[in-house]
């Protein structure tokens, strides 16, 4: 992934790869750590803290998404020669 998306064509995909990864990871990592800690005091998370947790992952998922779907669609589609 490394060499085939930043080192020979970096493009969009790429920034979508990065950045979708690390809002995904982040908001995966804020909501597990509040909801252990949640679950150890009994206190019940406030609805901006389960928020700044669903955000990050949500919007790191559309990312996520949004390299695939340009992964997909830049595959070549004209053969290099006929009897290929």
């Amino acid at each position: 992934i490394f060499y085939n998306y930043f080192l020979r064509n970096f493009s969009i995909a790429s920034i979508e790869l990065l950045l979708g990864l690390m809002f995904f990871v982040a908001g995966v990592g804020f909501g597990l750590e509040h909801w252990l800690s949640s679950l150890r005091t009994g206190v019940v998370a406030s609805s901006g803290t389960v928020m700044l947790a669903a955000l990050p992952v949500i919007l790191g998922f559309q990312l996520l998404l949004s390299f695939l779907n340009y992964d997909m669609q830049s595959s070549p589609t004209r053969v290099l020669h006929t009897r290929l």
